[in-house]
């Protein structure tokens, strides 16, 4: 459906750290299943759900996220940015 990337930590450290706060925070609307690396997300909304994958090369500064499937109502843009934000405040 669509890709979009935001900004990842490169040190292994930080990223598990987000990573593990990532899967925490998608515990109670859906599942994360991988490594801080690469892996897949669902989580069912009120509007509807949200799936897709993600992948970051070790050392890179970036995370890509691949959209599957997302509520008709909700612009990519708005899931772009709650995923930079994510990270940002992190």
């Amino acid at each position: 459906m669509a890709t979009f990337r935001v900004p990842y930590p490169s040190d292994p450290a930080r990223r598990q750290a987000l990573f593990e706060m990532a899967v925490a925070k998608m515990g109670s609307y859906g599942s994360c299943s991988g490594t801080p690396d690469e892996g897949t997300f669902q989580a069912k909304t009120p509007i509807g759900e949200l799936s897709g994958s993600y992948r970051s090369e070790p050392g890179s500064d970036e995370v890509e996220f691949d959209i599957r499937k997302k509520p008709m109502l909700v612009p990519l843009a708005m899931i772009q940015s709650e995923a930079r934000k994510f990270v940002e405040t992190a």
